[in-house]
């Protein structure tokens, strides 16, 4: 004879309650929701070392990888079935499709099908929520979470499950699950005579009472199969968190695992005053203000609300909706991140050693050995430093490119998602040869190792599909540029070939002058460094060369263009300025004329005609006496005054040591600024508060000084002025441009 025991996944209540469940019932042996062939999963679960949240996870071993995947918390109601079954000495097993014939029926409804059943499954819910006048979390709460005794309980959850069948629709993949629960149940009460089956409200409703039949077997006897791996994995509270994408999550895990300590300490009542004291702690700890009298207003609040809906606790829905008007004084923005930290929580769980049993999981390891980086695999951050050159010190080619090696590693982690390292920022520009990582391991970093064994059976293939995966998808060539540069980080010649092919193609069709600048910047980059990896810059010499022939025929017509577009295009100029200066073989004349065509002209973008005088001026391509009518022309009388803020802006980007020297030109911007009216000035301002905020202190000091000089006062004059309080009438000058819009700066 069977018992049975509908819940809902991830419960407090559910999982307080299945305890007492089997306290009553006696079962000889224990059914769960699950894949029947994964029931030797259950023992590494119920580990005394375990620390959860943990999942049970499936894969298909062929692409495209599909998964099933079944975590678990301490308030699972599963999981304290597993555990009072250890305890008791009851046999526990799984009973639900095996894990290959589920991921075959997921494989089966993967066009469209899980969509509409998502569709459907929301439409149920939402009768339940116009019925009871509340959205399903508070629904549930109130309802069950906050059920008094056993009874109660288990009058409401069976009542919930009827409900939820009777506003759903009957389907081929429910209807299969079901009829195998029902073999797997009269399979288990023939071996052991009486069972508990645990599972899901909605299959309760549907297998309770049923005995199995012809039509079952029939249904079960062929099932359609597809070829699986399995293993147990830490997960995350983040991850068990609906806002994960994880459809059958908790809104809450954080704040139901208060639930679940208050209701084993028999004091349910203490989860309001401790979500709302903790939210109150982690306010003042990030430097907002949360007195206990906002606090004790909240929890008034919150019971005022709860009693206006019915209930006999605060839910935390009430609670959030008290915290918001008391404690974030009217803005959820404020609280948002408190909310975030109590509700959802940042536990990671953990497994024992060798618990965790996947081929990438394998070969890191074996990585982390042969590399020599096992040392790293500790919870304290550490830094790497590689020098990826050859080591002439040692004899075997293993010992001489060890570093080299170790970053080919580190980098494929980063692609195949996991972050073991992060790479810093190299202050040595020009130090192709070093490397400097910050290591540590976390539970995060096991957790992805396991989702990394979805892409393939080692390191390097994740990294490879992840990397071809970009490449399949990229219809952009400075994207496909950045995705072969990453390739040669990571020491993949088969990717570098295929996305250095994928380059080539897009090249011959690419029309855009700034995704031809950010590419021939990208690929520079890679011949400079290649060599290093042993890469062969030979073939991205020549599409180099083919795209900076394009990009000087094209780049005069395209800095005609609006101020949006001029920013983008100094990206694409500047890099192509630096790919000429680091390579002869590209015809550096063929840029400096198209840079004095820019410079000289008035009908390009300001900012752009600037920007190329810089350039101009850093190569010592420009005379000085040009550059003076340059400066005259564009800083004077006749020029619209935003036109030559931003010309003024453009060449200040560059060479700054080299223009604060020359006294001509700030008399210019001087006399220039002298002649503006009021309105005029005001609209300048905003683009030359624009160009100097970027100066350094020392750099501002130097045009003070120059400022003061062209205006005849002297250095200390200047700094007077300078330093001097700002007063009455000028504060009241300054609070009128608070009605401009400087958001642009």
């Amino acid at each position: 004879m069977a018992e049975y025991y509908g819940v809902r996944h991830l419960s407090p209540a559910c999982a307080f309650y299945v305890r007492e469940f089997l306290d009553r019932t006696k079962p000889k042996a224990v059914l769960i929701e699950g894949p029947s062939d994964l029931s030797g999963l259950i023992d590494g679960l119920c580990d005394h070392k375990v620390k959860l949240p943990a999942a049970v996870l499936a894969y298909t071993t062929e692409a495209p990888v599909r998964t099933v995947m079944y975590p678990m918390a301490e308030f699972s109601p599963e999981y304290q079935a597993m555990v009072w079954a250890k305890k008791n000495g009851v046999p526990v097993e799984f009973c639900d499709l095996p894990s290959g014939s589920l991921l075959a029926e997921k494989e089966k409804e993967s066009e469209g099908a899980p969509e509409e059943e998502k569709e459907h499954e929301e439409s149920v819910y939402e009768k339940i929520e116009k019925i009871s006048g509340l959205d399903t979390d508070t629904f549930w709460e109130y309802r069950f979470e906050h059920a008094q005794n056993y009874d109660e309980f288990m009058v409401a959850a069976e009542e919930y499950g009827k409900s939820i069948r009777e506003f759903s629709e009957s389907d081929e993949h429910n209807e299969l699950r079901e009829a195998y629960m029902r073999r797997r149940i009269a399979e288990t009460e023939e071996k052991y005579g009486s069972a508990a089956v645990i599972t899901g409200a909605f299959h309760t409703a549907g297998i309770k009472n049923i005995p199995f039949s012809d039509k079952d077997r029939k249904l079960t006897d062929k099932l359609k199969t597809v070829e699986s791996k399995s293993t147990l994995m830490p997960y995350s509270y983040y991850r068990l968190s609906s806002r994960s994408g994880y459809g059958a999550g908790s809104r809450a895990p954080g704040y139901y695992e208060m639930l679940w300590r208050n209701r084993l300490s028999s004091t349910p009542e203490n989860t309001a005053p401790e979500y709302l004291s903790r939210l109150a702690a982690y306010q003042r700890k990030n430097g907002y203000t949360a007195s206990s009298a906002e606090v004790i207003e909240a929890m008034r609040l919150a019971e005022t609300l709860a009693a206006m809906r019915s209930g006999r606790l605060p839910s935390m829905s009430d609670l959030r909706d008290a915290a918001v008007t008391c404690i974030g004084h009217g803005s959820f923005g404020e609280i948002s991140l408190a909310c975030a930290d109590i509700e959802i929580g940042t536990k990671i769980g953990e497994l024992p050693e060798g618990t965790v049993c996947t081929s990438v999981q394998e070969d890191f390891m074996l990585k982390l050995k042969e590399l020599k980086l096992e040392k790293y695999r500790s919870a304290a951050a550490e830094e790497l430093a590689l020098d990826l050159r050859e080591n002439l010190r040692v004899k075997s080619e293993k010992s001489a490119f060890l570093d080299l090696n170790r970053s080919f590693f580190m980098h494929r982690l980063l692609e195949a998602g996991i972050h073991f390292g992060e790479l810093l920022r190299n202050t040595q520009e020009t130090a192709t040869w070093s490397e400097k990582w910050t290591v540590s391991w976390t539970p995060e970093t096991e957790i992805q190792i396991v989702e990394a064994s979805l892409k393939g059976d080692t390191v390097e293939e994740a990294a490879r599909i992840s990397l071809n995966l970009e490449l399949a998808e990229s219809e952009n060539l400075s994207k496909t540029a950045e995705t072969l540069y990453r390739a040669l980080l990571c020491g993949l010649p088969d990717c570098i070939k295929t996305a250095a092919a994928s380059v080539q193609k897009m090249a011959a069709d690419c029309a855009s002058p700034f995704e031809e600048g950010k590419t021939i910047g990208t690929l520079s980059a890679i011949v400079r460094f290649g060599t290093i990896r042993k890469l062969e810059p030979k073939p991205l010499e020549a599409i180099i060369s083919q795209l900076y022939l394009k990009f000087c025929l094209q780049i005069y017509n395209a800095c005609i263009c609006d101020e949006n577009a001029a920013a983008e295009m100094i990206t694409a100029v500047t890099a192509v300025h630096d790919a000429c200066l680091a390579h002869e073989f590209l015809e550096d004349e063929r840029f400096v004329n198209v840079l004095l065509s820019i410079a000289d002209s008035d009908m390009v973008n300001p900012l752009l005609s600037g920007f190329a005088c810089a350039l101009l001026t850093e190569r010592g391509k420009i005379a000085p006496e040009k550059l003076s009518e340059m400066v005259a022309r564009h800083l004077s009388r006749g020029t619209p005054p935003p036109e030559a803020a931003a010309w003024f802006e453009g060449l200040a980007k560059r060479n700054r040591r080299s223009l604060i020297g020359r006294i001509t030109l700030w008399e210019s911007l001087c006399n220039f600024i002298s002649e503006l009216d009021d309105e005029e000035f005001k609209a300048v301002l905003i683009a030359l508060r624009r160009t100097f905020s970027d100066f350094s202190p020392a750099e501002k000091s130097d045009i003070a000084e120059n400022i003061g000089e062209v205006l005849g006062i002297s250095t200390e004059q200047a700094a007077e002025i300078i330093s001097a309080p700002v007063t009455a009438e000028e504060q009241q000058t300054i609070d009128e441009l608070d009605d401009f819009d400087f958001g642009d700066i």
